[in-house]
């Protein structure tokens, strides 16, 4: 059983305990950030001994990495119990001495009525007072500004940064914010910690996404929907519906990826606007609505505006139109439309910008490379396209460009294979990992 006398000495057990196995393990608090996606701080307020302690998710990651079971843990869940009884004994001691003692046999009734009364609200007075200090604590400890800024920094470095030197760039940050979450939170902060929580779990989705793990993304992107419906914050509302038409689109479900960006139909945000018009032209073309497509595409030029990358999309910028316009046209089958657009996207995305991701830029390059094999053969130039496709194949792009490659593959005619540029690219395509379940070749 553990006593309320317990609570100091747990906490010195659990501080000494953890010391001793960073020391065997040799391992710092930030390497075991690393490794668990747990902030430092956590480190720091278990060796202190403070009154800070982490969540029990995070004691339990702990005794995985270290290999110590459930002690830490249940060091943990202990430290927690004695706690508690040393706060009820608090409460108790306060009721008491704010109680009298009654005097008057016939009123012992009532007056025990009434010191029962005198003890709940004392102890639920006790408890208001502890919330708010750790409301508060809550807040200076989870440094918001910095984490809001770090949002910012991701999303300035998403479009050029290597996936997998951002992915534990975001998932610590995003654990930070759910430990944030699992303790109490004043009202003024919760806004700002819901929109964080959000935007990272929307940075982990489109990882996910990007990497072709269709059913982290859906988890990430399930979450980041639930803050964003909290929110109503407009450029994640955007994001993630366009996140979500994306996983359908890039599964052939495009009826699903319509249904997504219609979601969004009634929200507005001049940073947004233009990614959600360029995502319903793809997804009307795909459809057969070829007079739907072009007023989206329309739609997404008047929109379109250069933007500093904030957490959310990447912003659609003179690039982005004429990629998504070359785009649009190679599926409803308009050779001069791609042409014309092909060109202007990937001397854009050379140039660089706000609206600049590899992704897109090598987006731009297969489309490019598509309107030299599309239409009649004799107005085609085979070897320039397998050209072009196989510098792009030679850059680990990421499971949708994959898509367009394998349409490129399959876009030339029998008499071009014999080609050696065709052929080597061939070569390589058939060399291409399968593609992730459930992906649509677009």
């Amino acid at each position: 059983m553990v006593h309320a006398d317990d609570a100091e000495a747990l906490t010195e057990q659990l501080a000494e305990r953890f010391r001793q196995l960073q020391a065997q393990h040799r391992l710092t608090a930030v390497e075991l950030e690393a490794r668990t996606l747990h902030s430092r701080k956590n480190v720091g307020w278990i060796r202190t001994g403070g009154r800070r302690l982490p969540a029990h998710h995070v004691l339990q990651a702990y005794d995985e990495e270290f290999g110590t079971g459930t002690e830490l843990a249940d060091l943990g869940q202990r430290i927690r119990t004695a706690r508690t009884l040393v706060r009820m004994r608090t409460m108790q001691a306060r009721a008491d001495a704010g109680t009298q003692t009654p005097t008057r046999d016939t009123d012992e009734e009532v007056r025990q009525t009434d010191r029962r009364q005198v003890i709940e609200l004392g102890a639920l007075s006790a408890l208001a007072l502890s919330t708010h200090q750790r409301m508060n604590s809550a807040v200076e400890d989870a440094t918001l500004d910095e984490l809001e800024a770090d949002a910012d920094e991701i999303a300035r470095a998403y479009g050029s940064a290597p996936h997998a030197a951002l992915l534990p760039e975001v998932g610590g940050r995003w654990q930070q914010v759910r430990d944030i979450l699992d303790g109490p939170i004043s009202p003024q902060a919760r806004p700002r910690v819901v929109t964080l929580g959000g935007q990272f779990s929307y940075f982990l989705g489109r990882l996910a996404f990007n990497a072709g793990d269709m059913r982290s993304s859906r988890r990430f992107t399930r979450l980041a929907d639930m803050y964003a419906t909290e929110t109503r914050e407009p450029v994640l509302l955007m994001s993630v519906a366009t996140l979500w038409s994306s996983i359908a689109y890039h599964t052939g479900r495009y009826q699903e990826a319509a249904a997504a960006l219609h979601r969004v139909h009634n929200v507005r945000d001049p940073y947004m606007d233009a990614r959600v018009a360029a995502y319903e032209a793809r997804t009307f073309a795909k459809l057969g609505d070829h007079d739907a497509a072009r007023q989206a595409l329309d739609r997404m030029e008047r929109t379109a505006s250069t933007h500093t990358p904030i957490p959310g999309e990447t912003p659609v910028g003179p690039a982005a139109v004429a990629m998504f316009r070359s785009g649009v046209a190679i599926t409803l089958g308009d050779r001069t439309m791609a042409t014309e657009w092909a060109p202007l996207a990937v001397e854009g995305y050379r140039r660089g910008g706000g609206d600049f991701t590899v992704e897109e830029s090598q987006h731009a390059d297969v489309t490019m490379a598509l309107a030299h094999v599309a239409g009649r053969h004799r107005a085609t130039e085979p070897e320039e396209a397998a050209r072009i496709a196989q510098v792009v194949l030679a850059a680990r792009p990421t499971h949708t460009v994959i898509t367009r490659l394998r349409q490129c593959a399959e876009a030339f005619h029998p008499g071009d294979r014999e080609l050696p540029a065709v052929a080597a690219f061939l070569d390589g395509w058939r060399a291409l990992p399968a593609l992730p379940v459930g992906t649509s070749v677009q």
